[in-house]
């Protein structure tokens, strides 16, 4: 291969964080949920009410882009909103009635693409890649703060 079609190492990365996305929806979806909801509903799962301000934050995901989550999340009955005892402009967030249920199943779904994923690595290279890529999410996040804050 020359340079030119040579994939980069973003293509790589970005190829298989597309396909693992893919998968995981498609293995959530007789559940109902969405792959981008699961780190939401971690977070509530453990019976925390918390901000859309606090929820991006704590994900990494982008106000707008939150607010648009939690609005689907609250029209599909995953969450419920209500007053903020601490800031009346502001709502908190919860699990809905039901959904801590079906996050049990959703976590085994996604742990079984998790080994799908590795299928024939070992477990030196398993944790390899995971400090490897632990080491690049840092990196780059710290890039970001370098331009967002010179």
């Amino acid at each position: 291969m020359t340079p030119l079609t040579t994939p980069s190492l973003a293509q790589l990365i970005n190829r298989a964080a597309r396909a693992l996305a893919r998968d995981a929806d498609f293995a959530l979806t007789p559940l109902g949920l969405r792959y981008a909801q699961v780190p939401v509903l971690a977070l509530l799962h453990e019976g925390m009410e918390l901000t859309q301000k606090e929820l991006a934050e704590a994900t990494g995901i982008e106000q707008p882009s939150m607010a648009q989550l939690l609005t689907r999340m609250d029209r599909d009955g995953l969450v419920r909103r209500k007053p903020n005892p601490r800031d009346a402009r502001s709502q908190t967030i919860a699990l809905a009635p039901g959904t801590g249920a079906r996050l049990n199943d959703a976590r085994d779904r996604l742990a079984a693409l998790n080994s799908r994923a590795v299928a024939g690595f070992t477990a030196e290279e398993i944790n390899t890649l995971t400090h490897l890529l632990t080491r690049l999410g840092d990196n780059l996040d710290r890039r970001k703060d370098a331009i967002t804050n010179p």
